[in-house]
């Protein structure tokens, strides 16, 4: 079965339409202007007109329909680097402290690495996660695909591991992260992004969030962040089985264009 996701407007459409029960053409006729007054004449911002809870509901009462809230799992993204091949997912998207460990181990053989850098790096993550709230802990991904693709822009650089930012680099290195690290990563990796499964933690938000980026395309705003989708995946430190990824979308080389298919990236499966 087709997962529930948003790779694009039109995927959007198609999981909304799956989503309140209703032809895929009732829910594109509304992505092509049939917005409810509400919406249209609304006085608020369009990130704050999306922000309100009531959203989903109020579209099912345009819809005539009401939402499944039983839909279970959908597409996340998680945006990242890799050398090139699938095997580099092999044992799943990990949690941030057995990830850096096997990031920092993979990358060993391609950049020289010191024992203090393996320290700052760990070090980096328990600093990061003693501010975050639930679902600390990773693994961390996106609700919508523009968003992971667009995720090295707008100072959010999220291609490579955030261990490697910090004020805990300042006194190796100068500045508060590892730059010559960061230099040769970026030449020899290859930015990527993970498209998997997972249970929405919020399914109200979730249908917001598709609604808002089927009203954003629809007016033609660029869909780069900032600021991103408020992702509801919550990765609670536990590891994204190989098995649930979906795909693996090669970004490198790739020309920017908002409302392209991640079909139409370089993609890579982990099955024979």
């Amino acid at each position: 079965m087709t997962h529930i996701s948003c790779d694009d407007k039109a995927d959007a459409v198609r999981s909304l339409a799956r989503i309140y029960r209703v032809d895929v053409g009732e829910v594109a006729r509304v992505a092509d202007g049939n917005w409810p007054t509400f919406i249209l004449e609304s006085p608020d911002s369009c990130n704050d007109l999306f922000k309100s809870p009531y959203i989903p509901s109020l579209m099912a009462q345009h819809l005539s329909a009401r939402p499944d809230w039983e839909f279970g799992e959908v597409a996340y993204y998680h945006r990242t680097a890799y050398d090139g091949s699938a095997d580099w997912f092999e044992d799943g998207l990990l949690a941030s402290h057995e990830g850096a460990k096997a990031f920092l181990n993979k990358i060993s053989g391609i950049v020289s690495l010191d024992g203090d850098d393996h320290a700052i790096a760990m070090a980096n993550i328990r600093d990061r996660e003693c501010c975050e709230g639930p679902g600390a802990g990773g693994p961390y991904a996106f609700d919508v695909f523009d968003n992971a693709r667009y995720a090295d822009q707008a100072g959010m650089d999220y291609s490579l591991p955030e261990f490697f930012a910090g004020n805990a680099w300042a006194g190796k290195y100068g500045v508060c992260y590892a730059a010559p690290i960061l230099e040769l990563l970026r030449g020899i990796l290859k930015p990527v992004v993970v498209k998997f499964s997972g249970q929405p933690t919020d399914p109200d938000a979730y249908i917001t969030n598709l609604w808002h980026y089927v009203f954003r395309a629809w007016k033609g705003e660029p869909m780069s962040p900032p600021p991103h989708f408020t992702p509801t995946f919550r990765g609670e430190a536990k590891p994204v089985s190989v098995d649930r990824i979906i795909q693996i979308i090669d970004l490198g080389g790739f020309a920017v264009d908002s409302m392209s298919e991640p079909s139409k990236q370089t993609s890579k499966s982990l099955k024979p």
